[in-house]
């Protein structure tokens, strides 16, 4: 009965085969439990079984079509699998590794790998479910996949995948999250799902037709994408509490979506696109009419090519910046509530020397509360703005709108409808044309057109009117109607 006792508290296993077709069977079922399994040659398999206590298994399977499981029940699970560990070709091919792990202090590793055109068709899973998870997993060679699913307590995970047909799936779904996936080159494919608690998550694809999913639900959320080559595609879903995401995306058929504040809370979203065909949209609203969003912010930075943004937010401390350096840009913001702010700079406000502008236009609509725009289609210096045009909405309380379009063949409507409206439009060079309405409450309107083709059109109905109208030279338009309460008007033409 001593001996018994004394054998199962130290239990130990090693395992050494060499050749092809060879099986390995590994149970043990009791505390200090330790397992090493050591396989070299062809279509070798491994299966290890750890219950209880102090566990440890490795694995290392060296040649063609090897297959290792690990399943590990309790307590200070480790688990290493090693398959294609260098080598080259002749040894790294269709191998497939399994770790299985349910509680307590977990970790597991698998490394398929190789050197020199090695490791080919490899598939990796790792399952944890409680406690201190961590899983590990790298993959070197052709068609890799990944899969890492993590259930509850301090999870965190990483994947790094290195070349050809990857795939890499994580899945996280309570207490303190962390994941991270690097692929780099070829067709890549990647998707987090992060469910509650301290979630963070990172992506990083370099190139080729790379494609991210990351889907956040609850609490302290934070993701960062970037893809710097190629046909990029990404989408960020945080739902609610303490969200942030950026996301970087540098070349070729970009595109990226962000969906924040579906619950609401601490909304931050950052898009950056550089070159190429880019598309960017940013909501931040609430899935239900008056829930969800807060504290929003959005910032869309486009530099060049085919640019279009789009950013909607629907409740609370709203803001959202909008740059654009070149080419055929196009954004529209839509704010609905709360403490509305607004800016869309298209063209280099910040380098007004290599300014690059081109076919431009935007739209702003403000529906209600503490509204204010700006919208700068831009260059005071240099070869920018092009062929600007401009519509801001603004419907309630604090409006103020201000556009200035610098050259080329601009156009500006602005309609604001009630209480304390403002609008400001400054149009420079060519073919201006303004039209300002202005409904109701404390309205002013300034329009400022320097040369060539102006016309203008303020309509004030009612409240406190006042206007201004400026055109310098060539072809002057002027017509101002303001209807009722206190109204002034100075129309001034010159040539």
């Amino acid at each position: 009965m001593c001996g018994t006792l004394m054998f199962a508290q130290s239990n130990n296993s090693d395992v050494d085969q060499v050749g092809s077709g060879n099986a390995s069977v590994v149970s043990q079922t009791g505390m200090t439990n330790n397992s090493d399994v050591d396989q070299v040659g062809d279509t070798n398999d491994s299966d290890v079984m750890q219950d209880g206590v102090s566990n440890d298994s490795d694995v290392d399977q060296l040649g063609n079509d090897n297959e290792g499981d690990v399943i590990q029940l309790g307590d200070n699970n480790q688990s290493d699998i090693h398959q294609g560990f260098g080598g080259g070709a002749s040894v790294n091919d269709n191998n497939t590794a399994s770790v299985t792990q349910t509680g307590n202090s977990n970790t597991g590793h698998i490394d398929q790998y190789g050197d020199t055109d090695g490791s080919d068709n490899n598939f990796s899973a790792i399952n944890q479910t409680g406690n201190g998870n961590v899983a590990f997993n790298y993959q070197n060679g052709d068609q890799n996949s990944s899969t890492q699913d993590q259930n509850g307590n301090s999870n965190y995970s990483l994947v790094s995948q290195l070349g050809d047909s990857n795939i890499s799936d994580e899945d996280q779904t309570g207490d303190g999250n962390f994941s991270d996936t690097d692929q780099w080159g070829d067709m890549n494919y990647s998707q987090m799902t992060q469910s509650g608690d301290d979630n963070d998550s990172r992506v990083l694809q370099s190139g080729d037709s790379n494609y991210s999913d990351v889907f956040q639900n609850g609490n302290l959320n934070d993701s960062d994408v970037e893809q710097y080559g190629n046909s990029n595609y990404s989408d960020v879903d945080q739902w609610g509490n303490e969200n942030v995401s950026t996301s970087v995306q540098t070349g070729d058929f970009n595109i990226q979506y962000t969906h924040q504040g579906v619950y609401g809370d601490r909304n931050n979203s950052a898009t950056i696109q550089t070159g190429n065909n880019n598309y960017a949209h940013t909501d931040q609203y609430g899935l239900y009419i008056g829930g969800g969003s807060n504290d929003s912010q959005s910032t869309i930075t486009q530099v060049g090519d085919n640019n279009n943004a789009f950013t909607v937010q629907q409740g609370d401390f709203n803001g959202s910046n909008v740059w654009q350096y070149g080419n055929t840009n196009d954004s529209d913001v839509i704010q609905t509530g709360d403490g509305n702010f607004s800016y869309n700079y298209q063209g280099a406000p910040f380098d007004a020397i290599t300014a690059s502008s081109d076919n431009n236009i935007s739209s702003v609509t403000q529906t209600g509360n503490n509204n204010w725009n700006g919208t700068d289609q831009y260059t005071p210096v240099g070869d920018g703005s092009d062929f600007n045009y401009s519509a801001v909405t603004q419907t309630g309380d604090n409006n103020y709108s201000f556009t200035a379009q610098f050259d080329d063949n601009h156009t500006s409507t602005v309609d604001q409808l009630g209480d304390d409206n403002h609008s400001e439009v400054r149009q420079h060079g060519d073919a201006n044309s303004s039209i300002v309405l202005s409904t109701g409450d404390f309205n002013i309107s300034d329009v400022n057109q320097s040369g060539l083709m102006h016309t203008s059109t303020v309509n004030q109905l009612g409240d406190m009117n006042n206007s201004d109208v400026d055109q310098t030279g060539t072809t002057h338009s002027s017509s101002v109607d303001q209807i009722g309460d206190s109204n002034s008007s100075t129309v001034i033409q010159n040539d």
